[in-house]
């Protein structure tokens, strides 16, 4: 230490009256609801806390575009003003309605639960895109999809309708996708949550809601849906 610093550190105890060290208390931070995704004994994958005052379920459709418009207003305030603070968790849980729907749900589910959601959000958003690419591909390959040689068609599909590169993005590799497009498990998974929410639920349509394990009747956009959320919250 150089005498100077020595001196004025000296100084410093001399002439100071001797006072207890106040403990430094840091204030507990606060947890991130968003960042805890699991699966449910439901089949569904829910987001946050397990706990939550408010349980929202969505069954929905990856070739509704209902499901797609509300994916796009909804999921943002969602989850930064009702999920992350704990009071609401989400869980979405497939209501298939076609085979290009299960192939879309089959490929999201190969990053579930961590990357579910922000793998959904991204297929939703680009709807319209793979499922127009889709199309065309399966009209001018039906014998192909009826063929022997099913799985290696299916896994062509996925790619061109551009579902690989988006799932891509989220840390898939090619041989994973081909792995979860023939998933038996999921594929029962899948068929459970489809035949909870059409024939025993009897939902009206896709996005079909429940808070509480409550049917919400008539709601089918984030403008109808959140006023429900808050009447919730605040019951």
């Amino acid at each position: 230490m150089k005498p100077v610093f020595a001196f004025l550190l000296a100084l410093s105890a001399v002439a100071a009256p001797v006072m207890a060290a106040t403990p430094h208390r840091t204030a507990p931070a606060t947890q991130d609801w968003t960042q805890v995704v699991a699966t449910t004994p439901d089949g569904g994958i829910r987001m946050g806390n397990p706990n939550a005052k408010v349980k929202l379920v969505e069954y929905f459709s990856f070739t509704c575009p209902h499901c797609a418009v509300f994916a796009g207003e909804a999921y943002g305030p969602l989850t930064t003003k009702y999920v992350r603070s704990g009071q609401v968790s989400v869980e979405l849980r497939s209501a298939l309605r076609d085979a290009l729907d299960l192939v879309a749900a089959l490929g999201t589910r190969c990053v579930a639960p961590r990357g579910y959601f922000g793998a959904v959000e991204d297929v939703m958003a680009a709807q319209n895109d793979w499922e127009t690419k889709a199309a065309a591909w399966i009209t001018d390959h039906r014998d192909e999809l009826n063929g022997d040689n099913k799985a290696k068609a299916i896994d062509k599909l996925v790619d061109e309708a551009g579902l690989s590169a988006i799932l891509a993005q989220h840390g898939v590799a090619a041989a994973a996708i081909d792995h979860c497009m023939q998933d038996k498990d999921t594929q029962a998974v899948l068929e459970r949550t489809t035949n909870d929410a059409w024939n025993v639920r009897k939902i009206a349509g896709t996005p079909g809601f429940f808070i509480n394990d409550a049917v919400q009747t008539d709601v089918f956009t984030w403008a109808t849906l959140e006023p429900k959320i808050q009447a919730a919250l605040k019951s």
